[in-house]
Order: structure tokens, then C-alpha cells, then sequence
């Protein structure tokens, strides 16, 4: 009997139940301390949440019906209060698209092409590869080399998904050329070292994953306080940098080689940088746009061109004529239009979950109800940290689980009553958990490429991610009473 009920079912089945849980909240009478726009908005945050973790329908169909359920639920709700007339429809579709005029949602769709543009030239093989010479042969630098090669694509590629889908093949074609083992440790070190830093490299730059632009978008929308890409780089590459120190010894000391240099690895690497020819004038122009990008991005403050508008300036070059590299058709069929859709409707719904009212009430009815709002400001971060990693395992996306828990978050900090809290840097700092606490293959997209490629199981991966997400908390709170609060931001 059970052998009757296929995928198609499972997902049929959550897809019910993420309309059934919508309707239950929008049905139910009156919240109290909540307006009806807040009820309903918190509606179609059930009914999203259900489906991203099940993935009952794709990313991209749950982000046009959020669209769609704002239109009409906030359309035929009252538009101030229950005596006021209907908000209607015309006035709702605003509202149900500001996400796509949000700052943080041109610079993930910049990014996106940015990376895009990069594939098309194929520069990342060439650096890749070059990083791989540099670092040698010797299996703890192969490792090295993967989590370096990672870490530095994050500033050039704006994509962890990108940066995964591009070392994977390097690290398949390492394997291949090398006769190695396909189930052995080194292998799997490889394929490992890509599924965990694919995520942790996003930590640390503004541009570097999606969820970071969702969060500022999101802090700026409530303390009015902005971060430049200079200043996130300030706050949170130290960290980055100390968990892929974990990530390296905790895959090189758990993970048995069976021999410690490649035999014939450096000849291989040379020879694959040798059928590359020498550089490209496409991979120079690119190099060379890219690293005034990077220049314009860090100095902000000195010229005013905020990372958004740099972005869009350095898109524009690459896709023109005579000084650009490539043209659109080429490049739009390399753009993921489905992640900026999900993109766009999750700061659509995280910024009206603010405006209603409605992540205050979450909050306040959550931890607010344990007494957790009243503890210190230590205790509160302790207490989020503990919630966003057990949350975070049944989501698989960091920027669908930023959407639905970083104005939770916001709303917790502002009930609390604790005085003068850092709300702007707490929510920050609390962003990166949603990052590194990623113990499953299935929690995100960038670790399901190397996972796919069938060479570790989930269990190895669970080995790994486990303790280094415990360590990782464990830093987090480090971090916490020592770097961050002497920047000052918490």
C-alpha cells in the first residue's frame, strides 16, 4: 500500500496542507493585538513556509503565489483598521511586488549576472585551477586549495550555488584524471570541502549569497540603518575565515586519505592550465571589471555609488558593445530567474510581516511567551541562536528561511525589554547561523550539487556538519563578546 503513494503524492499532500494551514489562519477569528492585514499576511507566511520545506511546488510557483496572495487577500481586507473600507486590489499589487524595487533584491539580481558573465568567459575554471598549483599536491592542500578557491570566488561570483556548480566538475575531473577512488577519502574530502564552504564562503561578503542583501533590506526597513559591502566585510570575514579553519581540520583529521600527496597531480593541474591557452582578451576584460568592481564596492564612503548602483554600472559595461564580453541572449539563459522571483516575494512578504505588525506578534507569542524577551542580551542571543539552528534544519534554502525568520527576529528584538538593544547588528550577527547551520545536504541548494554527484552520503556530511555547526555556535558567541562588541555593533 505504501508502495502506491509516489513523489507526486507526497507533494500533492503538502501542497493541501500548506492551503489548508493558509486558510485555518485566515478563517480563524480575530488574533488578538493583531490587525486583519497582519492576520492574513501571516496566512500566506504559513502557507509559504509549508511549502519551501516540503518543496511541494517549485521555488519559483511559490513565489508567484505569494504574489498572488497578497493581491487578493490584502486587497479585500480593510485598509486602516475594521471600520475602514477595502484596501483593494490595484493598491495591493504595490505591496505584493515592492520586493523587485527593493535595493538587496537589484544587488542578488546584479550578482546573479555578474556570475553568469563569469561562467560565460570561463574564468573561474582558470582561476580555480590556478589556486589548485599554487597551494600543491599534497591531499590537506587539495582540500586547502577547494576552500580557498571557494572563499575567493565569494567576491568575484556573487552565487554559492555558481560557485558550487562550478568547482564540482574541477574536483570530478581531479578525481577522474587522477584514478582516484571514487568512494574513497580523498574523494570524498574533495566533494565535502565543496558542500561545506560553499555556504560558509557567503558569510562574509555582503554580495556573496543572497539571504545577506534579505537581511540588510530588512534591517534598514526597521532601525533605518543601513551596511555598506565594506563594512559586512568588516563585520563578518574574520568569522567566515575562523569556520573554514574548522571545516579544514574537521575534514582532514575525520576524514581517512589514502595517501597523502596525489601521485602525478601537479603534471595533471599544469597540463589542464596548459589546453586553457593563455588568457583570453573576454577573461582579462572580465578580471579587469570585476576587480574595479570590488574597488568601487569597498570605497563607498568615498565615492557615494552605493554596492547597488555599482552593480548594475559593472552588468552594464560587461553586456555592452566593443568593451563588454558577451551579449544578453547569451548570458539570460545562465541566469536562475527563479531564485530572483523567490527573492523578490520574500522581501515582499518579509517587509509586510514588519509593516503589519505581524512579526512582533509571532515574537511576542513565541519566545516573548517563555519570558525569553525579558533575559539579557547574552541570553537572547543564546536563546536565537538555539532556535535558528533546530529552524533551520527543516528549510532547504537559506534565503527562503532569511524570509520567513530574519523579521521574526527583528520583531523578537524590538518586544523585548531589555533596553537600548543593538537590534540592527544582533539581527546581523544572527544571519550568519542561517548560513553555517546547514547539516543536511537538503538544507540548501550549493550542497546538493556536490552531493549529487553520488560520491559521499548524507551521512558523511551530517559527520562533518554537525560538530562543525555546534563549534560554530560556540564561535558565533565568542565572536559575540569580543570582535563584535568591540566594532560596537552589538
Amino acid at each position: 500500500m505504501l508502495g502506491l503513494i509516489t513523489k507526486d503524492h507526497r507533494k500533492l499532500f503538502w501542497l493541501l496542507a500548506g492551503l489548508a494551514g493558509m486558510l485555518i489562519v485566515l478563517l480563524s477569528g480575530p488574533f488578538a493585538d493583531l490587525s486583519v492585514q497582519g492576520q492574513r499576511v501571516l496566512a500566506i507566511l504559513t502557507f509559504a513556509v509549508i511549502v519551501w520545506i516540503s518543496e511541494a511546488i517549485s521555488y519559483p510557483l511559490s513565489a508567484i503565489a505569494i504574489i498572488v496572495f497578497i493581491i487578493l487577500f490584502l486587497g479585500f481586507a480593510p485598509a486602516g483598521g475594521a471600520g475602514a473600507g477595502l484596501l483593494g486590489t490595484g493598491k495591493a499589487i504595490p505591496l505584493a511586488l515592492s520586493g523587485f524595487t527593493n535595493s538587496g533584491w537589484v544587488l542578488v539580481a546584479a550578482g546573479l549576472f555578474l556570475a553568469a558573465i563569469i561562467l560565460e568567459t570561463g574564468l573561474e575554471k582558470r582561476m580555480a585551477l590556478t589556486i589548485l598549483k599554487v597551494v600543491g599536491m599534497k591531499t590537506n592542500n587539495l582540500i586547502l586549495g577547494m576552500i580557498v578557491a571557494m572563499f575567493v570566488f565569494a567576491i568575484f561570483m556573487p552565487s554559492a550555488t555558481a560557485r558550487a556548480a562550478t568547482l564540482t566538475p574541477i574536483a570530478l575531473g581531479l578525481i577522474e584524471a587522477l584514478k582516484v577512488n571514487r568512494h574513497g577519502g580523498v574523494a570524498k574530502g574533495l566533494l565535502l570541502s565543496i558542500a561545506l564552504s560553499s555556504s560558509l564562503s557567503g558569510i562574509g561578503v555582503l554580495s556573496g549569497v543572497a539571504q545577506n542583501p534579505l537581511t540588510v533590506s530588512f534591517i534598514e526597513k526597521v532601525t533605518g540603518k543601513g551596511v555598506t559591502w565594506l563594512e559586512w566585510f568588516i563585520y563578518s570575514q574574520p568569522f567566515a575565515i575562523a569556520l573554514a579553519i574548522v571545516a579544514y581540520f574537521l575534514i582532514t583529521r575525520m576524514i581517512k586519505f589514502e595517501f597523502q600527496e596525489v601521485p602525478g597531480g601537479k603534471e595533471i593541474v599544469s597540463k589542464e592550465l596548459q589546453d586553457l591557452g593563455p588568457m583570453t582578451r573576454p577573461e582579462k576584460k572580465v578580471l579587469f571589471i570585476l576587480m574595479a568592481t570590488i574597488v568601487f564596492w569597498a570605497t563607498e564612503a568615498i565615492h557615494k555609488l552605493d554596492a547597488n548602483t555599482v552593480s548594475i554600472i559593472a552588468v552594464m559595461v560587461l553586456l555592452s558593445p566593443v568593451i563588454g564580453v558577451t551579449d544578453w541572449r547569451s548570458v539570460a539563459k545562465k541566469v536562475d530567474l527563479g531564485t530572483m522571483l523567490l527573492f523578490g516575494s520574500g522581501i515582499s512578504l518579509g517587509e509586510l510581516l514588519l509593516k503589519t505588525g505581524a512579526a512582533t506578534w509571532m515574537a511576542k507569542n513565541s519566545l516573548g511567551a517563555i519570558g525569553v524577551t525579558t533575559m539579557s542580551p547574552l541570553f537572547i542571543m543564546i536563546s536565537i541562536s538555539i532556535a535558528l539552528v533546530v529552524i533551520r534544519l527543516a528549510f532547504s534554502s537559506s534565503t527562503s528561511a532569511t524570509a520567513a525568520l530574519i523579521p521574526t527576529i527583528l520583531g523578537f528584538l524590538l518586544s523585548a525589554t531589555s533596553p537600548n538593544l543593538p537590534i540592527a547588528g544582533m539581527t546581523l550577527v544572527s544571519s550568519y547561523i542561517l548560513l553555517f547551520a546547514c547539516i543536511l545536504p537538503v538544507n540548501s541548494p550549493q550542497t546538493m550539487i556536490p552531493y549529487g554527484t553520488g560520491i559521499f552520503e548524507s551521512k558523511d556530511m551530517i559527520r562533518l556538519a554537525l560538530p562543525l555547526t555546534v563549534i560554530g555556535v560556540l564561535l558565533w558567541l565568542l565572536f559575540y563578546v569580543t570582535y563584535w562588541r568591540w566594532l560596537g555593533i552589538v
